[in-house]
């Protein structure tokens, strides 16, 4: 999932560039179609990793309230994201716009608060608080700052984290499978997106926005096979994702994500050749901790329960997570 992940963002940010495929709508329409393909396919041909639809104990009835209220608003918000988010690379560097991405939390926890998924905590408060002023320090740091391309990016990054808010009330409702959401989800988005594509197509010249116009069909015929490997590779990191989630805990899941982030920002670094600014680097360490942190916090509530340093001093102490982790691994026996 990390590697996938990596690599797709990586491969969007090179195929947005000004001289190759700068068009967000059909790049996302593109993935779109091509999910819920290959998602057909795999149900065609693997039913069983569709339990909510397949099988007679776990089945899920999609009515009119459950897609009009669950599943379309997700595709709305979700469409909208991915299409922001791939805009905005026509704007700023892929390592700067990975760094702000880490502010997901912050709009999660507000949306959370709206929904009441979420209750109040000064603990949370605190780490918010600190979230904002690393991104400020991360902004500061950029060196071609573009407004337009930060407005799309904090466009797209609420948007997501609506979709999560969304998705999580959705999916602990009707225990909607990964593989079976993501067969739902993507025809709805590749419909929204079509109507906006073909909005696009007849937008007054002088009102189009770098990022968001549409290619002409020799474009389309020159970069299609590139297209093609870019939704392929989307469609792998979307399995990839529902195998995680099925069979690995949430810290597993927090580790990786962890990770696909700094490797995104290393390969903006060190493949794209971008420039990141020491108050970045700053920003950018001071972001990964605090989503570290509100992570152990939601994993191990009751150690955070009186504040961050008590919540601190148990993931270090002998009882924590990773000391018990460490030493699980040292007891096993070895294997020939």
């Amino acid at each position: 999932m990390v590697i996938l992940s990596t690599a797709l963002i990586s491969f969007n940010k090179w195929l947005m560039h000004s001289d190759r495929f700068p068009f967000a709508v059909p790049l996302v329409l593109i993935h779109m179609c091509f999910c819920s393909c290959f998602a057909l396919l795999l149900r065609l041909v693997v039913p069983s990793l569709f339990p909510s639809l397949t099988s007679e104990t776990e089945r899920v009835a999609v009515d009119r309230d459950f897609f009009f209220k669950g599943l379309l608003p997700i595709g709305v918000v979700f469409a909208a994201s991915l299409v922001l988010s791939n805009a905005a690379y026509t704007k700023l560097s892929l390592s700067f716009l990975q760094m702000i991405k880490e502010t997901n939390l912050v709009w999660t926890y507000l949306f959370s608060l709206v929904f009441a998924v979420e209750v109040f905590k000064w603990t949370s408060v605190k780490l918010i608080i600190v979230s904002l002023v690393a991104m400020a320090i991360t902004i500061k740091g950029e060196l071609n700052f573009v407004f337009a391309g930060l407005a799309m990016q904090m466009g797209a990054i609420v948007c997501e984290a609506l979709r999560i808010v969304l998705q999580a009330l959705l999916l602990s409702g009707k225990k909607l499978d990964p593989l079976s959401y993501v067969l739902y989800i993507s025809p709805i988005c590749g419909v929204l997106l079509s109507f906006l594509a073909i909005a696009l197509v007849y937008l007054p010249a002088e009102y189009a926005i770098e990022g968001m116009t549409m290619p002409s069909f020799a474009q389309l015929r020159l970069w299609a096979p590139w297209l093609i490997a870019d939704s392929l590779l989307a469609f792998c990191l979307n399995v990839s994702v529902a195998a995680l989630i099925k069979y690995s805990g949430p810290m597993t899941y927090l580790m990786c994500q962890l990770l696909k982030d700094v490797l995104a920002v290393l390969g903006g670094v060190l493949v794209l050749q971008e420039a990141v600014t020491y108050m970045q680097f700053v920003g950018f360490t001071m972001q990964i901790l605090i989503v570290f942190l509100w992570s152990m916090a939601k994993t191990f509530p009751v150690a955070f329960e009186s504040g961050l340093t008590p919540g601190v001093f148990f993931l270090l102490s002998d009882k924590g997570p990773f000391r018990v982790l460490a030493n699980s691994h040292g007891n096993q026996p070895s294997k020939v």
